[in-house]
């Protein structure tokens, strides 16, 4: 049922209403008939929030039963299917299992997205250039690494949306100025496009390379970051084997290319993480056992953060011989903003030993989940860069990511434990194997690790970097 379009459930659902709305007017229930011939005929976002209402407000076992066959399949969060999908499974929830209401819960989500109410004050310095980026107020990233960019001589302003980028482009180029713009992500082509057209020849642009850009086989120019590649006048890579699992090839860049590690998140630009806490205290407060060997994951859960691994790695330690000395548990903690919602707690609620927090945590509870573990795994597709690893290393934690990834050139070999990526049998061992390993050390190692790539730091020198490729005035 998975394969079955959008479309195609709607035009299910409304053949569902209209045929339940027959069999009430045969059991003399008029205004339900009414009310559903109503609903079937209409469309779009008006349609499936007027059946989530009519199922949250109307006890019909056997509609919304109906109504929860015809919608099983990967549904996001928040979705128009996804509520009208919680609607049914709050009614027959009760019924068969309160897992059924927690996925209703869940289901029924609005996702998050940047918000476009967030407003950074603009305070222009005499004589400083203009450095447009925009930033996310969930991620304190964006102001530990630019937090030193007014030093080389730029003048930072924030905002919430690549709209915005655009506004402020025009608005400071119509004032005479030649603002400098600063992407942190791969984009479409159209949309690469459409800035790089609306720079005027003085206006520069340099870009981040934070993940993979996953372009469906085309050719490298004619994508979003093709566009960029051409234009940029500095390209920052987080970690080194960046241009080659990019597969861009050196010699086109050159002089443009510099490295600056992420920051870990420590110091006063780093959010309300207050990072490290203490374990114990950490475990006391969330109530959790004192003595537990706890792994997992904490932050939203998207697609590529492949938590489904981490659950068939959880199954295999409890069936295998995998050595453990203590049996770990696993924590999964964070909003569900992924497709495979449903399914991941499902799953997670058949085992015994993972506890998943399917919430969307503000960043002093992120600390504390995070304090909480004795280590972090990362059971991530393919990607070129983790922030979950330096929020790890800033909580002291060793960590569990595959070797094809880049987690070798970040983490400190001490606090390193390597599985083959996309194998739980393999995750699944080296969890086990992680019962066995000197925490004392690589704790150590973890935050020496931590301390290395301090915000501080990261930001003075990137600023340099930038300030090296680009001209200031």
């Amino acid at each position: 049922m998975a394969a079955v379009s959008g479309s195609a459930r709607r035009a299910a659902l409304r053949i569902t209403a209209l045929s339940f709305a027959t069999l009430a007017l045969l059991q003399g229930e008029r205004s339900t008939a009414k009310k559903l011939r109503r609903i079937a005929t209409m469309r779009g976002a008006k349609f499936s929030r007027a059946l989530s209402f009519f199922l949250a407000h109307h006890h019909t076992p056997l509609f919304a039963r109906l109504v929860e066959r015809s919608t099983r399949a990967q549904l996001l969060p928040g979705s128009e299917l996804a509520r009208i999908r919680s609607s049914a499974l709050s009614q027959i929830g009760p019924e068969t299992s309160s897992i059924n209401v927690e996925v209703a819960r869940v289901l029924s989500t609005k996702q998050l997205k940047p918000s476009t109410s967030t407003v950074w004050p603009y305070r222009p310095v005499a004589g400083g250039r203009r450095f447009i980026v925009a930033r996310s107020a969930k991620n304190p990233y964006y102001g530990m690494m630019y937090s030193k960019l007014h030093h080389v001589g730029f003048n930072v302003q924030y905002v919430a949306t690549f709209t915005e980028i655009l506004e402020a482009l025009t608005q400071s180029q119509n004032s005479g100025e030649s603002p400098h713009i600063h992407i942190d992500h791969w984009l479409s082509h159209d949309q690469a496009v459409l800035l790089v057209e609306r720079m005027q020849p003085d206006s520069t642009l340099s870009v981040t390379a934070h993940d993979l850009e996953h372009s469906g086989g085309q050719e490298k120019t004619h994508t979003g970051m093709g566009v960029y590649l051409q234009r940029a006048a500095a390209i920052h890579l987080l970690t080194r084997s960046s241009l080659e699992r990019l597969g861009i090839s050196a010699s086109t860049v050159e002089a443009r290319v510099f490295h600056v590690p992420h920051p870990a998140y420590l110091g006063e630009h780093a959010g309300a993480y207050a990072l490290p806490r203490d374990r114990t205290l950490a475990r006391a407060e969330l109530g959790r056992q004192a003595d537990e060997f706890a792994v997992g994951i904490v932050g939203r859960v998207s697609d590529r953060k492949n938590v489904e691994l981490l659950l068939d790695a959880a199954a295999h330690l409890l069936t295998g011989p995998h050595g453990a000395a203590r049996p770990p548990h696993f924590y999964i903690s964070g909003a569900l903003t992924t497709k495979f919602a449903e399914k991941i707690i499902r799953r997670a609620h058949s085992l015994r030993n993972v506890t998943l927090i399917a919430e969307d945590l503000d960043d002093a509870t992120v600390g504390l989940h995070v304090s909480a573990l004795d280590v972090g795994v990362v059971p991530y597709h393919g990607y070129l860069n983790s922030g979950w690893i330096l929020l790890a290393l800033s909580a002291g934690l060793p960590v569990i990511a595959s070797r094809e990834s880049t987690a070798s050139e970040v983490v400190p070999r001490e606090a390193l434990i390597d599985f083959s990526e996309g194998d739980a049998r393999s995750l699944a061992r080296a969890i086990a194997e992680s019962t066995h390993q000197n925490q004392d050390v690589a704790r150590a190692a973890a935050l020496a690790r931590a301390r290395e790539v301090h915000p501080e730091v990261m930001a003075l020198r990137f600023a340099q970097e930038i300030a090296a490729r680009v001209p200031v005035k």
